[in-house]
């Protein structure tokens, strides 16, 4: 294997989503080299996935509500988030929403306030929509910047370090050849890691690589196991994020049968129609509410009768008389996807979504790795247990625009290292030792094939509902997995090389959830265990994942 060529910048920046494009015009703009990769094309990502209607923002109304919105936060992270990431953004909120236009964003501001999800207190909301537009409005502008380029279908393979600070890259490009890039900052922008699952809606390049890439530079996880499931509609249209606010006009979930799920879940004195008014509040599953039974009743129906085709929703047609602006987008965007809720039959299931945790970081994006930020759904941001709507996109401006201008102070004052061709080359070999630790002495099966093995095992043992015994057949599923596949065969192949990175990176990603998801024996949030069903004060400890050598660690920390 060998290194084609080298490029030269001050700043790479990897990810094109919101927050990746936000901390790319904010360097761009302060007259910095920047390179930003993508592995698909520019405006990528979750924030740019096409099957949903819109994204919202939710902004602090003024400085009164500050405290209100924090308790907002607080409330719902059940003492998982940052207090002081948090503490930032309900400042800064106002200020970012203003600067999507900056960055080609048309952000239009709802009529009135409304709650976002989760949240206790109706605020402005600003809803982010037409990504295709976006998308071109973002090209237009990168255009204007001689000092900015962009290079797509491009994988950041590996990070590299002198001095213990971060001194360049190697990367995979639309050619797949190995390229080194010598840059005295790493900004990490690439998104969450919903599409280790085999129901998830995510776009497939968004894969955990981005959380493998700083710990194997030397940042720490946190939060990992509070993972997002939320519903999506499967049936007319697979795939397609559900506005969980028209439960409000839903009568019950009924199987294939016709049987209700819900009559062998809820308490008593809890209706049908109490739970789903509570679980039209709010679009992920959460233990914290009792509208966890909804959720629970549907992942247990899969994990039970592996039919994973989902479940009919029975609506009112007063649904469609509902002439709220929020309710409307929606429902007219179904209606451009040919989806009707009353006419049709719709049916819905849990789907991997959105990940809480990832790389920690200070107020500034900094992960404790001189010259490397993690900001976006990458990053362990203001969120705990829960997220509260509306805060995802928000972040990605707050954090974006912050680690930008903390980024150009550091390029003032770090000392420049330059990389000759043979340490790229000694970088690269050291790469491919690593990868190739595992016993394995042949491939059993085809990278593709071990992908979607993992995305199986995850859906089924890494879901909604978790127990101790199915999270460790996973782990022990897993490392059978990684002993049957020969790295260094796909490495040594130039068109195998990025799926040979892929699959690398969900042997270690779902190793990783899993472990987190053992370590946690209570339920809180996200993160549900059915053999410990109620939240321990014992866990008000954030678990924190970090690799010494080849070793990695799972600590309960308050901080």
């Amino acid at each position: 294997m060998e290194i084609s060529k080298k490029i030269t910048t001050e700043v790479l920046v990897v990810g094109s989503g919101l927050s990746g494009i936000k901390a790319t015009k904010e360097l761009a703009t302060m007259n910095r080299e920047v390179l930003m990769v993508t592995k698909t094309k520019l405006a990528s990502g979750s924030s740019f996935y096409p099957l949903k209607a819109s994204l919202g923002t939710q902004v602090t109304k003024n400085e009164e509500d500050q405290n209100i919105f924090l308790k907002d936060i607080e409330d719902l992270s059940r003492g998982m988030h940052d207090k002081d990431l948090a503490k930032v953004y309900v400042k800064e909120i106002p200020e970012r929403v203003e600067e999507y236009k900056d960055i080609g964003v048309h952000a239009k501001k709802l009529e009135g306030e409304r709650k976002a999800c989760f949240a206790n207190h109706p605020r402005d909301v600003y809803l982010l929509s037409d990504w295709n537009q976006i998308r071109e409005n973002v090209k237009e502008i990168f255009d204007q910047y001689e000092n900015l380029n962009v290079m797509h279908k491009t994988v950041v393979v590996s990070l590299i370090k002198k001095e213990n600070q971060i001194a360049g890259a190697i990367l995979l490009d639309d050619k797949n050849e190995f390229v080194m890039v010598e840059c005295q900052s790493v900004i990490l922008a690439s998104g969450g890691f919903g599409s280790i699952y085999k129901h998830n809606l995510n776009p497939a390049d968004v894969d955990g690589s981005g959380h493998m890439l700083a710990l194997e530079a030397g940042a720490s996880l946190v939060n990992m196991e509070f993972i997002q499931f939320i519903p999506g509609i499967t049936t007319p249209r697979y795939k397609t994020l559900f506005g969980e606010h028209t439960l409000m006009y839903c009568r019950d979930i009924i199987d294939e049968q016709g049987t209700s799920l819900l009559d062998q879940y809820l308490r008593d004195n809890l209706s049908k129609k109490e739970c789903l008014e509570i679980r039209s509040t709010h679009g992920p599953f959460t233990h914290s509410l009792e509208s966890k039974y909804f959720d629970i009743a549907m992942m247990n129906n899969i994990i039970k009768t592996k039919n994973e085709s989902g479940f009919t929703l029975l609506y009112e047609n007063e649904l469609y008389e509902n002439e709220e602006e929020f309710y409307k987008v929606y429902l007219n965007w179904l209606k451009d996807k040919n989806i009707h809720l009353t006419e049709q039959q719709v049916k819905i299931a849990p789907f991997a979504h959105a990940s809480n945790g990832g790389v920690f970081i200070d107020e500034n994006g900094r992960t404790g790795v001189p010259g490397l930020y993690a900001i976006g759904e990458l990053s362990s941001n203001i969120e705990g247990a829960n997220r509260l709507g509306g805060n995802s996109t928000g972040a990605c401006m707050v954090f974006g625009k912050r680690s930008a201008s903390d980024c150009e102070q550091y390029l003032r004052e770090a000392t420049a290292h330059k990389l000759s061709e043979a340490e790229g080359k000694a970088h690269l070999e050291q790469f491919s030792k690593t990868i190739n630790s595992s016993s394995a002495t042949e491939n059993k099966f085809t990278a593709n094939e071990m992908i979607n093995q993992i995305k199986e095992v995850m859906w089924y043992h890494g879901n909604v509902v978790r127990s101790e015994d199915r999270l460790a057949d996973a782990l022990d599923q897993i490392r059978e997995f990684e002993s049957g596949f020969l790295f260094s065969d796909f490495l040594e192949h130039k068109n195998s090389r990025k799926l040979a990175i892929k699959g690398m990176t969900f042997i270690k990603m779902s190793q990783i959830l899993l472990q987190a998801m053992l370590e946690r024996k209570e339920s809180r949030g996200a993160h549900y265990r059915e053999d410990y069903p109620v939240e321990d004060s014992s866990y008000d400890k954030r678990l924190f994942i970090s690799k010494q050598k080849e070793t990695i660690s799972y600590k309960f920390l308050y901080q």
